[in-house]
């Protein structure tokens, strides 16, 4: 039987080693982990995706039909003023967004039982009663988190409008401001949720230090590893709605052949719900890759600016061996 070695946070590390890490950390945890995010988070994205499957279903169902009102747009706006639209609508984005903050809050909670007990026999219980406790956290300071986008959005248009007064060549300069304005906001701040929990910081100042981690020369490291574990993340999750494009190109292709109009069955609205259903589900476990990367990188970045591991071990040298237990580290 292999033994377990954990894996040490506070240290420095390339690209190519947090990539490692971020794998061996999965593998290591892929038990625990997994079953305390589908314990702690899989109601809220059940429901979610049940909503979105369903929601789905209907959309295209009504733009298939619609050749049989003779491109009448009646049909669509009965549709989206109706109540049962919106509803659908709202507690679909309800769901969803509980669903992101509780696996947030999940992940991170996770990784610090994992750094406090250097171990991966973590109980669902043991994590949950730390959830409970950072949901609100979380959940005002994503609020927060959304409008200062908001208010970045608009502020980062201003440029094109100017620009576009102007010349309407030079719009093209004022979106690639925008894009990358956005862009250095949003992976600036990416460490704000970890170093919230971890640092025990309000969000103000969590977001401050992220922006000073990150910019302090490591933004294009802080860029790539995210968007690669991005891309693996919603690549891997993917998988899981071609079956649903498949049966729709099918019974596409089989209305065309035969000439009459294409009709989603109730059993296909079915499928649609089960494949959006396991495609979240997919998507929230796989949300670990880039939270857990996230979480490398700011060790990696504290460890480069501020040597805490190394100044631990100058510390313990000569020392005998204590209980691995530190919550003091967390501060």
């Amino acid at each position: 039987m292999e033994e377990f070695k954990a894996i040490e946070f506070q240290r420095t590390r390339d690209f190519s080693n947090k990539m490692n890490a971020t794998f061996e950390f999965i593998r290591q945890n892929f038990k625990s982990l997994g079953k305390s995010i589908l314990y702690i988070a899989g109601p809220a994205v059940l429901v979610g995706s049940l909503l979105i499957g369903s929601f789905m279903g209907e959309f295209l169902t009504l733009s298939q039909s619609m050749q049989n009102y003779s491109g009448n747009p009646e049909a669509f706006n009965d549709y989206f003023l109706s109540a049962n639209f919106w509803l659908q609508l709202i507690l679909m984005f309800v769901f969803l967004f509980i669903s992101f903050i509780v696996t947030i809050a999940t992940i991170n909670n996770y990784l610090i039982i994992y750094d406090e007990r250097k171990t991966n026999k973590i109980e669902v219980q043991e994590v949950w009663n730390r959830v409970r406790n950072t949901f609100w956290t979380y959940l005002g300071s994503a609020l927060l988190f959304f409008l200062l986008l908001i208010v970045a959005y608009v502020v980062l248009l201003i440029p094109i409008f100017i620009l576009g007064s102007i010349s309407g060549f030079l719009i093209f300069f004022g979106v690639v401001f925008f894009v990358g304005g956005l862009f250095y906001l949003i992976f600036s701040s990416a460490l704000t949720f970890f170093i919230q929990l971890y640092e025990k910081k309000n969000f103000i100042d969590a977001v401050i230090r992220s922006f000073r981690l990150v910019n302090n020369g490591k933004w294009w490291s802080t860029f790539g590893l995210i968007l690669i574990l991005q891309l693996i993340m919603g690549v891997s999750s993917y998988i899981f709605l071609i079956p649903y494009y498949i049966i729709i190109f099918t019974s596409s292709f089989h209305s065309v052949s035969t000439g009459g109009p294409m009709e989603f069955s109730d059993s296909m609205k079915i499928w649609g719900m089960v494949f959006f259903t396991l495609y979240y589900m997919a998507q929230m476990l796989l949300y670990s890759l880039p939270n857990i990367g996230i979480a490398f990188q700011y060790f990696n970045l504290v460890e480069l600016k501020e040597a805490r591991g190394l100044m631990n071990q100058i510390e313990n040298l000569g020392q005998a061996p204590t209980d691995t237990h530190r919550p003091e580290e967390h501060f």
